[in-house]
């Protein structure tokens, strides 16, 4: 789909959006197409206000009109860059359903509102991959494919507004590869294959540098090895690294476990399982962040660590009761091992603080089932040793709608993960909800005085079908949050 921008215009025909504010108060543009005022007495009867996101879609209304979409845009003074995102991508919705092939958007919009509310439409007008589907049903609403082309959004300074675009739309390519990452099938994107989709950055001046089997062990991160052991698709970390500045990295960690039976504590059958094909979304967030970043020319250094494996049953698989010498020393008893990614996390993060120099790190992982339990759908939560780090972490948090919770590490975790024979143990199931326990867990692996905060996004991984700002598909969640920390750095 391209989007354009274009001054007003006082001759508007084909599909065409215009805005209401609260109270049915029109803009100039619906008073143009609404002259004699007939098209508010409709839509006074058909209770439309004009409150934030809501929309209409009247088709035929008059020549030269084939349909318009009226759009609510809230209180006038209150049209901040959320709200227009979520404008956008409501207004999407309604134009997919208008089967036009061309629009024209016309709220009488400053160039960065043009520019915020065509951020939304793009995000909204992803589509799951449909390279497996053989044939498609026209009787599926879901099925049918968008005939949306394009779209012109009118503004005052349509060039100011296509430079402000330029740089979001490359942060919604860099969800949209997150997006597709997470939605693969688990037979089609292993590690090796995860390797390769990250190659694929190199154009854009990422420097990719991979450690396969026989590197993991001869550096010592016996821990991500051990849990891709099982698997006959073996493990790989994957560096990332964008310089677009000096200094000292930021470095974002990712937990990609390309697919989650659970190895020998395998997981039940009704546990969703085949959703699993997602617990690399963590690993896919950091990648999308780096292709955000190197898109949009970002003067900032940034690393991205992708720690790789295939978590499997069979006869080379790691048991519960092994003892795992980590790359920090640290040896791990493994009680469960479907708690395989604290185990990769823990490797990456101790490799990463040792090799890369860091600056702050913070690692994002589909990591515990509990975190939802305590937060539900609303928020991910947020684990950080640095206060200042954690601050910037939720105000990126906020200005992006990626929402996060801080929780607390605690110290009276530590006797949840203490071992009898091992230095740590990698989980408890005790009294302490275990996110709790699998943050407190990382923490070891980080050296003391470096700035690190943990995210764990499991649930967020997957879209609602009434989110605003993406189709019920993977969500892609971590992206603009990532982006939005290196920016506001």
């Amino acid at each position: 789909m391209r989007i354009s921008f274009q001054p007003p215009s006082a001759n508007l025909s084909g599909a065409v959006v215009v805005g209401l504010w609260r109270g049915r108060r029109p803009t100039a543009s619906f008073g143009r197409v609404d002259g004699d005022g007939r098209l508010l007495k409709v839509l006074k009867r058909l209770g439309f206000d004009g409150e934030s996101e809501e929309t209409e879609l009247l088709r035929a209304p008059a020549p030269p009109l084939d349909c318009l979409i009226v759009a609510g845009l809230g209180r006038p003074g209150k049209l901040k860059a959320a709200r227009l995102r979520r404008i956008g991508g409501a207004i999407l919705d309604e134009l997919d359903d208008s089967r036009a092939a061309a629009a024209t958007v016309a709220l009488d919009l400053e160039p960065e509102q043009a520019a915020e509310l065509a951020y939304g439409l793009r995000l909204k007008s992803y589509r799951p991959p449909r390279q497996y589907r053989t044939r498609l049903d026209p009787d599926d609403e879901d099925d049918v494919p968008p005939v949306l082309e394009a779209v012109a959004i009118t503004t005052t300074d349509p060039a100011a507004a296509a430079r402000r675009f330029a740089e979001a739309d490359q942060v919604a390519q860099g969800v949209f590869l997150a997006r597709d990452l997470t939605a693969e099938p688990g037979n089609i994107l292993g590690p090796e294959e995860f390797v390769r989709r990250a190659r694929l950055l190199e154009p854009l001046g990422v420097e990719v540098a991979v450690l396969d089997e026989t590197a993991l062990r001869e550096a010592g991160l016996n821990l991500l090895a051990a849990v891709g052991m099982g698997s006959d698709r073996p493990p790989r970390l994957v560096l990332l690294r964008w310089r677009g500045a000096g200094g000292r990295p930021l470095v974002l960690v990712g937990k990609g476990i390309t697919f989650d039976s659970g190895g020998i504590t395998i997981k039940f059958g009704d546990d969703d399982m085949d959703a699993m094909k997602g617990d690399m979304a963590g690993a896919a967030a950091v990648m999308g962040a780096i292709r955000a970043l190197a898109g949009r020319k970002a003067p900032a250094h940034v690393c991205g660590v992708l720690a790789l494996a295939e978590n499997m049953p069979s006869g080379r698989a790691q048991r519960p009761g092994d003892v795992v010498r980590s790359f920090s020393g640290l040896s791990v008893e493994v009680i469960d091992t479907d708690a395989e990614g604290r185990l990769v996390l823990a490797d990456a993060l101790a490799w990463a603080a040792a090799t890369l120099d860091p600056r702050a790190m913070v690692d994002i992982a589909t990591l515990t089932g509990t975190v939802e339990l305590v937060l539900g759908d609303a928020y991910a939560g947020l684990y950080a040793n640095d206060d200042g780090l954690a601050k910037r972490l939720l105000r990126a948090a906020r200005a992006e709608a990626e929402p996060l919770w801080r929780l607390p590490l605690t110290r009276s975790c530590d006797d949840d993960v203490k071992s009898d024979i091992a230095d740590l143990r990698n989980c408890a199931w005790g009294e302490v909800p275990d996110n709790d326990d699998a943050a407190r867990f990382l923490s070891r692996f980080v050296p003391k005085g470096l700035p690190w905060a943990h995210i764990d996004m499991a649930g967020k991984e997957w879209a609602d079908e009434d989110d605003p700002l993406a189709p019920e598909a993977a969500s892609g969640f971590g992206v603009r949050l990532f982006d939005a920390l290196v920016r506001k750095q």
